[in-house]
């Protein structure tokens, strides 16, 4: 798994790329091995913007935010990309899961012997 940060209209800063390192590093119970993050961080109009984007599992999943203060934008914004990938992860396992029901046209196994 591999993130880039990268700095607009702002300089860069080590606690910050450190923290969003961090956070991507929670999110790798979601990702596979060829997953890959991006994460852009600029000032635009006086207030921090932060944009996310995660590429795994064949999907794209995005998320920006924006805030006066950036570890709040940078946090929400790793919230909602964890969320997409909660629920791409939960579809994933649920279609794995439904393929192996004993039901036969809604009806259960013992039903179905019954009749």
């Amino acid at each position: 798994m591999q993130l880039e940060v990268t700095f607009r209209n702002t300089r860069a800063r080590d606690e910050i790329r450190r923290r969003a390192e961090a956070l991507f590093g929670k999110l790798e119970r979601f990702l596979d091995e060829t997953s890959e993050g991006t994460c852009a961080i600029s000032t635009e109009h006086g207030a921090m913007r932060v944009e996310i984007g995660v590429s795994a599992h064949g999907q794209a999943h995005h998320a920006h935010d924006e805030d006066e203060d950036l570890q709040t934008a940078l946090d929400r914004a790793f919230h909602t990309v964890e969320l997409s990938l909660r629920r791409a992860k939960d579809k994933r396992v649920d279609r794995k899961r439904r393929g192996h029901t004993d039901e036969v046209d809604g009806f259960g196994t013992e039903e179905a012997d019954a009749v």
